[in-house]
């Protein structure tokens, strides 16, 4: 009975909900932690919090938690897509006013592909990239000065904050909690982390962050 339950549709869904929330929570202190570039000290801050995480005794443990938590999503949503595809082998035409998927439901296996493929690039860019001078600010700052760099993270944001859109809403309804108190709080937030995120390249390229 156990295993019929892990393996259950309203499981998958739950696991889904509950590894996106856990990255929704990092995404807000992540970028809390990056509005340090706009402290205009040369970047001390910002590479004083960073020389602190990485020393942070806990934070290898909490990288692989993270890793565990994207994988684990990735992998139910598409386990979610294939029993859907398999409830459902023949195509038809969605209204959304009967019942049926939003533009934003239907394209979350497009927008959540590309948020990881951002994820990969932003980790390999920025953790395992050539630091100037020892200093994450200024390879920050120089990456985001790079046209393509800047268009494409910017592009990778607003995708990002359609996504995470519809994935909180959709959590919350999983989880059996609706109101239009969280409605709005996702809302919120969605725009926050999207937009929090895009004023970085931005403000790099244009020079405010130098």
């Amino acid at each position: 009975m156990y295993t019929n339950f892990i393996t259950s549709p309203i499981a998958k869904k739950l696991g889904m909900a509950i590894t996106g929330l856990i990255w929704y929570g990092f995404l807000v202190g992540h970028l809390i932690g990056n509005f340090l570039l706009f402290k205009g000290d040369g970047g001390e801050a910002f590479d004083t919090y960073a020389e602190f995480l990485e020393n942070f005794p806990l934070l290898i443990p909490i990288e692989l938690f993270l890793v565990a938590a994207v994988a684990l999503h990735v992998y139910l949503a598409i386990s979610v897509t294939a029993d859907n595809k398999r409830a459902r082998p023949v195509g038809y035409q969605v209204n959304r006013s009967s019942g049926g998927r939003s533009f934003a439901s239907s394209s979350m296996a497009y927008t959540g592909t590309l948020t990881l493929v951002f994820i990969i690039v932003h980790v390999a860019t920025f953790k395992f990239g050539d630091r100037i001078d020892g200093s994450l600010y200024k390879l920050v700052v120089q990456t985001f000065q790079q046209t393509g760099y800047a268009v494409w993270y910017i592009i990778a944001m607003l995708v990002l904050g359609f996504h995470l859109w519809h994935a909180f809403h959709s959590a919350f309804q999983t989880l059996s909690l609706r109101s239009k108190i969280i409605r709005n709080v996702g809302s919120v937030l969605c725009i926050f982390i999207a937009t929090g995120f895009a004023l970085l390249p931005i403000a790099a390229y244009v020079g405010i962050i130098k």
